[in-house]
């Protein structure tokens, strides 16, 4: 869920002296009235749900502030390290920004309480660690944009690959010292083993390698 909250004075109707304090309206009403263009820069995707209608709703108060609301679904890009895998974190991050307005016309402020999470983060591979806001301003050559931030922390769940990499590969290892106490002249059954531990150990690392994205660095 995505809220946006503005004051349009031009919008109020305290004057009116009517009894409710606020009017709920559709989604469409937005298309009628000034709006801060807001939009998540670094996203790959985003869309509005829509089971069976579009999942938005407007607010409007008597003194002419504006609450709109999404349901919101967004695809953005994280920064990864894996030079520590299977026990690294990886940082995503939403940015915020007014698409048409700069600063001397909108100023994303976060709210006092910027996010709510309604139930615990339950991801197969990630738990969520932490999160944080801040604000930033970025100078284009037709003026200055205010941006609004806010960052996941995720922690690897490295469970899976204590049992399905590191355990097997350390029994292969272990399993390969036996030769040691062969006797000497069993050369062939010295050679097997250490060359089936070798082939294990490297179709164990070609597995892993393959579900992981392709870096310059030793992960």
């Amino acid at each position: 869920m995505y809220s946006e909250i503005w004051e349009d004075p031009r919008l109020s109707y305290a004057h009116l002296n009517i009894c409710t304090t606020n009017i709920t309206l559709k989604s469409d009403f937005r298309k009628n009235i000034w709006t801060p263009d807001t939009c998540i820069i670094n996203s790959r995707y985003s869309s509005i749900h829509n089971s069976p209608t579009e999942n938005t709703f407007v607010i409007l108060y008597a003194d002419g502030l504006v609450w709109s609301n999404f349901r919101l679904k967004v695809k953005a890009p994280c920064k990864m390290d894996l030079k520590m895998f299977p026990f690294d974190s990886i940082e995503c991050q939403l940015i915020f920004e007014s698409y048409s307005f700069n600063t001397d016309e909108v100023r994303l402020i976060w709210h006092e309480n910027p996010l709510t999470i309604m139930e615990a983060v339950e991801l197969p591979d990630f738990e969520l660690t932490g999160w944080c806001t801040d604000h930033e301003k970025l100078r284009y050559p037709n003026g200055e944009w205010g941006r609004a931030r806010v960052k996941f922390t995720f922690a690897r769940r490295y469970g899976f690959y204590l049992f399905q990499t590191y355990f097997p590969t350390s029994l292969t290892v272990i399993s390969s010292w036996i030769g040691f106490f062969f006797d000497v002249r069993a050369v062939s059954a010295r050679i097997t083993l250490g060359v089936s531990s070798l082939l294990a150990v490297s179709f164990q690392f070609g597995n892993v390698l393959r579900h992981l994205p392709r870096a310059s660095y030793i992960k």
